[in-house]
């Protein structure tokens, strides 16, 4: 036994093995070369012992694993019957014990691709539609059908397409019906919703009532249609799409979002983190033959395109641009270019006669007077209009929607929605950014969900633990006189001349930083002491900080661990992520990191826990960094955690982060939002009553 799980090792013998492979949760450890089985829900403990029982020749079975297995099969309930998620092959199924819940099971066994497994108990169905039928039938039928989380996850997407299918239905059957109320401007996205009205209303047009004012035009129809199927493109999860040329395999939604690209050729990929936007973009530059190419990215994600290029594109000739300044060297399939330098640099980059542009973390050009952003979008206009010009980012939203006006004129996209300023007003209010949101994916924006294209990824969870200043009296004073100067100052700066309130948020971002420090300094001791506890496990563990002063306590409390951080350079943070990514070691086991440096573009699927000491002002920097672990590769529960100073402006700010969560969920994903800065609302937070909820632990 080892934390919760039977850890099993055997002569190799394939039917064992087999048998094996179709318990749910059970994992190869290649490092120590055994086979480790979660005990928990108690079906999967039946089906362990049942196997012990068909090893054959003398089988050494631990007192504690003995005594675990008799008391989890005597809790089983077999008046349920509970489906799970395994992998007894190169598919998913959805197996269930045959002991229970008799009638259940025979109609599950109906299933045309059944089949059973009666040395331990268990039986398998296809992860297909038809499962997914016959499993929404019976549990309308009946309460005793349960399914594990993760058998939920694998048929969310697949109940997501058939509700889908359900609505379209829905909505043509009530096309011709009609009501008579004040006239309304029509907008293609609200036609899904006026047909659900009519259809709940049980409203149908007559003769006489052909003239009726809100009787959506044939025009916006045909709008709506042709958009729907764009819409539907844009969250493709399934593509047939062969390239060739690669140096590896495309997922199936990977081919999807490859087509999609294609078909739209100046659009976003905005695919949640860790479902290989860099690998989509480089198959879609060879499927399109699009070269000369440039790829734009931090500078802190060069050396990963580098590497990605020689691999799935081993034929290109590749070339990186270093420093504001040198010779131009021999012309290259592919240059890689960092932001910083590309103003330096812009005149070289025309030059190529690019015929495709890739922007990685796109966001970078959110801001349209940014030096960047305006070299960029020159960069930009030097590739031919049937080119293509590809924005990848997972947060093409990391504080207002606004942030999408200079990313969408880059695109060559912003005369779709009027302009810049037509854009701030159209979008403006309730409902504005669930309709921004179809208006992207009807013309340039593909993102897809991990939930929906990887129902076998672990969950994540994110867990915040509490702990106590050690500077209580210092932060404290530094709090009360941060907030009584804030309650000096307006708060609504937009009514100041524009000088005076560029000036006064730039002090109210440097007062409200100083108190974050001052407060991550007050918890450091407390949070070294978590890490040091937590390493005690064993486990692999990465650690995220902000402030530097933060980032060198942590390595001289910790002086072998790795570090990912700004002032490392480019090959020392390869050489770190390589060690980090290496099989169990003393010396690999704690990763110090930086939330800008190493929170994007890396993969660290070797840990599935994650810490954060400090918070950033934008959710988005979170999420991304949570998704270095949280990506394809990896195979446990990723378990984020945020050290929180309880009482303090982390308590609030906290807070604030998950509600602006909604805002760009809203615009990215289409979710209900609520809209206000982090900044701003921290500070009319402060003026009044924060948040303090939390209470300290030891």
């Amino acid at each position: 036994m080892s934390g919760g799980e039977a850890v099993l090792s055997f002569p190799y013998d394939d039917r064992l093995r087999q048998l094996l492979r179709a318990i749910p949760g059970r994992r190869w450890d290649p490092v120590e070369r055994v086979w480790c089985v979660p005990l928990d829900p108690p079906d999967r403990a039946e089906a362990l012992a049942r196997l012990l029982e068909e090893v054959p020749g003398e089988t050494h079975v631990s007192e504690d694993l003995a005594h675990t297995l008799t008391r989890r099969r005597a809790r089983r309930q077999r008046a349920e019957c509970l489906i799970d998620l395994a992998r007894p092959d190169a598919h998913w199924w959805l197996g269930f014990a045959t002991d229970t819940a008799p009638e259940l099971v025979e109609t599950l066994l109906e299933h045309a691709g059944a089949h059973t497994l009666p040395a331990i108990g268990r039986a398998l169905i296809p992860l297909d539609e038809d499962a997914l039928r016959m499993i929404e039938l019976l549990r309308e039928q009946s309460t005793r059908l349960r399914l594990s989380p993760a058998a939920q996850r694998a048929l969310h997407s697949r109940r997501r397409q058939a509700a889908g299918e359900r609505r379209a239905g829905e909505r043509r059957a009530a096309a011709e019906q009609v009501v008579r109320t004040p006239a309304t401007n029509a907008d293609p996205f609200a036609v899904d919703e006026l047909d659900a009205l009519l259809a709940d209303h049980e409203v149908r047009a007559g003769e006489r009532d052909t003239q009726t004012d809100l009787q959506v035009s044939r025009e916006v129809r045909e709008r709506h249609a042709c958009e729907a199927k764009l819409v539907a493109l844009s969250a493709a999860t399934e593509g047939t799409l062969e390239v060739a040329g690669l140096g590896g395999e495309l997922k199936p939604f990977q081919r999807a979002g490859v087509s999609y690209l294609l078909a739209q050729r100046r659009a976003f990929l905005a695919d949640e983190q860790g479902l290989g936007k860099t690998i989509e973009a480089l198959a879609t530059l060879e499927a399109d033959g699009a070269y000369p190419a440039v790829v734009v990215c931090p500078a802190s994600l060069k050396l990963n395109w580098l590497r990605e290029l020689k691999h799935w594109l081993p034929q290109r000739s590749v070339r990186a641009l270093i420093g504001t300044a040198g010779a131009r060297g021999v012309p290259a399939d592919v240059t890689v270019v960092n932001y910083d330098i590309v103003a330096a640099r812009l005149d070289e980059l025309r030059a190529l006669s690019p015929r495709a542009l890739v922007l990685d973390e796109s966001h970078y050009c959110k801001n349209s007077k940014a030096k960047r952003t305006k070299a960029v979008h020159r960069l930009a206009t030097s590739v031919p209009r049937d080119g293509l010009v590809l924005a990848l980012t997972g947060t093409p939203v990391m504080n207002h929607p606004k942030e999408l006006i200079s990313q969408l004129r880059i695109l060559g996209r912003l005369g779709e929605f009027g302009s810049g300023t037509r854009f701030s007003i159209e979008f403006h209010g309730p409902g504005a950014h669930q309709r921004l949101h179809w208006q992207l994916r009807a013309r340039c924006f593909a993102r897809r969900l991990k939930r929906d294209v990887l129902p076998q990824l672990p969950p994540k969870t994110r867990a915040v633990v509490p702990v106590e200043l050690n500077n209580e009296p210092e932060y404290r004073l530094a709090e009360r006189d941060l907030v009584a100067w804030l309650q000096s100052q307006p708060l609504d700066l937009d009514e100041l001349d524009s000088k005076v309130t560029a000036a006064l948020r730039a002090e109210r971002l440097v007062r409200l930083n100083a108190l974050k420090l001052l407060a991550a300094r007050g918890k450091l001791h407390a949070a070294l002491a978590w890490i040091h506890d937590f390493c005690s496990s064993g486990e692999r563990l990465v650690v995220f900080a902000h402030h530097r002063e933060i980032q060198r306590a942590l390595l001289e409390r910790f002086p072998t661990a790795l570090h990912i951080l700004g002032e490392d350079s480019h090959a020392a943070r390869d050489a770190a992520w390589h060690a980090f990514q290496q099989p169990d070691r003393a010396e690999n086991q704690l990763l110090v990191c930086s939330i800008e440096v190493a929170g994007q573009g890396v993969t660290l699927t070797r840990s599935s826990n994650v810490v954060f000491l400090e918070l950033d002002w934008t959710p988005a920097k979170h999420d991304q960094a949570e998704d270095r672990c949280h990506r394809i590769g990896q195979q446990d529960a990723v378990n984020a955690t945020y050290l929180l100073a309880a009482g303090t402006i982390d308590e609030t700010i906290a807070t604030l982060l998950e509600r602006k969560r909604a805002v760009i969920g809203a615009v990215t994903d289409g979710r209900p939002e609520d809209e206000e800065g982090v900044v701003d609302a921290l500070v009319r937070e402060l003026r009044g009553t924060p948040y303090r909820h939390l209470r300290a632990v030891a």
